[in-house]
Parts: structure tokens; sequence; C-alpha cells
């Protein structure tokens, strides 16, 4: 999804610091939840979603940039026209739509992304850079560039960042827009070649945690005189927004909690995020919180490697290409299908939403918000077309 700023960074410091560390003792207790599989039985099969709208677009080919509103209720997608015209469809899905003209913003816009009734239009045309849309589908004003984008649920914001490597270390530029598009709070956050965080030298920048808007550090444990020797290392937050660090912990599994870090950095925009377990056999759910579950469903059936995620609210919607070739040979209908399931992760309950049949094993762009799931496809007659389904 994102220029991975993070991880990379993450391993540098889980490896510069394994010596240090994975020897010490751990005995107290932390913020790190149990590791027993989520509660929640078998997940029942999915059976085939319900299709509520199309969109078709007529002689214009529909881009690959769309996206549902959280609720549901408004689909933004771009279409091409045959006279050269760019232009963003805001409506109901499979309802009349409001049309903006994207043409001198961009030619092939990236990516859609709905916040408060404003839409951000994404482009990578050298670099990123985006167009604010308001409710009334006026290109409000343009971003600057920046590497990539996520949104923030807590402050509601449209985030952008970027990373620059210094010979003084690495600066990441964050800033953070309300959702009309005014600036909210333009913050850099600069690490040092040694690791740790200008501003407080105490402070080894691990990873992103939240919306890039947090980051956890580890900091050396307290020095004990008695002993002549230092405490095991702690862990804190350091807040972006205000520049401060949060009072250190200290995890009873150290190595444990390095994993949490490194998995957590995949996908930082999201509360949860499921991410492959060891050896692709299965998955694991990280978070919420600073914890590492396995999570509590059955993959056999499903390709690991094709799961796509979003959030919608407090659920995680995601999907997997099931592979069933007692159902047929690789050129025959019926083999493959596009299954979609929610997310508790709270309780780490999955529920089968649905799912949709592929003609092979490549999965359909798609986005969710509320109950339905917008689908890009290929239309019985040919071009392009988005399916809503229901669930």
């Amino acid at each position: 999804m994102c220029v991975d700023v993070s991880s990379l960074t993450v391993k540098r410091a889980i490896l510069r610091h394994q010596v240090s560390v994975f020897a010490v003792p751990m005995v107290l207790a932390f913020m790190f939840g149990a590791t027993a599989a989520p509660s929640g039985g078998a997940v029942a099969a999915p059976t085939s979603l319900k299709v509520v709208g199309r969109v078709k677009a007529g002689e214009a080919a529909i881009h690959d940039a769309f996206a549902l509103d959280q609720e549901g209720s408004k689909l933004a997608y771009i279409t091409f026209t045959g006279k050269g015209a760019v232009q963003l469809h805001v409506g109901p899905p499979g309802g009349d739509t409001r049309v903006t003209d994207l043409a001198d913003f961009s030619g092939a816009p990236e990516k859609i992304l709905g916040l408060a009734g404003y839409w951000f239009v994404v482009a990578n045309e050298g670099s990123r850079r985006a167009a604010i849309i308001d409710p009334a589908g006026r290109i409000k004003r343009q971003t600057g560039a920046f590497d990539d984008c996520e949104l923030s649920r807590s402050p509601n914001a449209f985030v952008t960042y970027s990373q620059k490597r210094l010979p003084t270390g690495d600066r990441y530029s964050i800033q953070t827009f309300r959702p009309d598009g005014t600036t909210l709070a333009e913050r850099s956050l600069r690490v040092t070649p040694g690791g740790t965080i200008e501003g407080d030298a105490a402070a080894t920048f691990l990873g992103f945690t939240k919306s890039h808007l947090q980051v956890m550090v580890q900091k050396p444990g307290a020095y004990d005189r008695r002993s002549d020797a230092r405490e095991p290392p702690q862990f804190a937050l350091y807040d972006v927004m205000t520049g401060k660090t949060g009072p250190g912990k200290t995890p009873p599994k150290i190595d444990a909690f390095l994993d949490y870090i490194r998995k957590r950095a995949e996908k930082p925009d999201l509360d949860a995020v499921i991410v492959l377990a060891v050896g692709q056999s299965g998955f694991d759910l990280v978070g919420p919180g600073e914890k590492v579950r396995p999570l509590g469903f059955a993959s056999g059936q499903y390709d690991v490697l094709s799961l796509q995620q979003v959030q919608v609210g407090s659920r995680v919607v995601f999907s997997l290409v099931a592979d069933r070739p007692e159902k047929g040979d690789m050129d025959e209908a019926g083999r493959f299908a596009q299954a979609f399931f929610s997310l508790e992760p709270s309780s780490g309950k999955v529920t089968a939403l649905g799912e949709i049949p592929l003609p092979d094993r490549h999965p359909c762009p798609w986005s969710a918000g509320g109950n339905k799931i917008a689908v890009l496809r290929t239309a019985t007659e040919g071009g392009r077309e988005i399916v809503i389904y229901g669930h």
C-alpha cells in the first residue's frame, strides 16, 4: 500500500538491539496481551454475495481508483472519456453522481480516500500529491509532494509522510489535514545515525504504530547503583504531534514484543492488522493494543498471499482467494472465488460475509463501507463495471 518507511527501520533497530536485549530475563508485567488464539469457533463457509447495484460508464472507461465512504452511502470512482476528460464521480452506489473534472490535476489518479464527506484524490506522477474535493464537487486545494498517505481515526485526519536520508540521520516529514483540507499540523521527526530521536537522546526509534503519528521507542533501564548495572530496557510511545515521549514500561517477553513492533509496522494506519504467521501457515492478529494473537481462522483452502484488508468503523474487512480444485481444473469456471470476511478485533471473531466467483486466481480490486462491498469487475458484455454487493 505504502512506501514502507518504517519496516526497514524496525528491522535495523531490532538487529541492533538483539544482542543486548534478548539475553535479559523478564519477569515484569507489561501491556503485552495474552497470546492465546481468539475465541469464536469455526467460520461458516461464505455464500454468494447479493448484488445491490452496478456502475457502468457507457463509452467511457472506469479507472482502478474507486472507494466507498465509511458508511457505504457514497461511491467515488474515476472515468476516462474518449475526448480526454478525467472525471471523478461521487454519489449513492449505483445512483446519480456529481462529476468533477480532474484533467488539470492528473491524467491518471492512483487512489481515492474518503473522509467525512470530502475526498482525497491521490496522483503519483513523479511524486505523490493529493487534490481535496469538497462535498459540492469542487477541488478545494492541492497538497505538496509526499511519499505516501493514509487516514487517521484519532485525530480524524488525512496524513501524508515522507522520508529523507541525510548525513545527520533520517528525517520524516509528517503533515495532517482536516477533512476539509486545511492543515491541522506539520511535524518533522529526526532520527540520528545512532538511532535515537532528536530531542530525546534516550529514545531509540523502533517503528511507527499509529498512522505515523506515534512511534514505539526503546529506552535504557534505570541504573541500579548497588549492582552497578542497568535494569532491563523499557519501551514507550513517542507522540509525533506533541514531540513528547510517554512513560516507559518493561514487557515480560522482549522477543515477543519486538515481534509485535515489526508486525505492527506493516500497516500502522489500521487499529488492528492481519499479518502472515511464521511459515505462512495462517494469520496473526496484531492489536488492538500491544499484542499478537493467532487468528482463529482455517485458511487451508485460501491463497494466504492474496490477503487484502481495510478498516471499516471498528471492524476489519478482508478478502482471500479461495482455490477449490475439486470444482474444476485451472481453466474451468467455479474453481476460484474471492471470499470476504469481517473481523471484530477485540474478540478476534471472524464472520463470513460472502464470496464472488472469479475466472482465475487473480483477486478483483474492491472497497468496503457500511454493509456494502464495491468490486471492479469485467462486465459480461466486455468493458469494466463496478458491482456493489450487500451483506
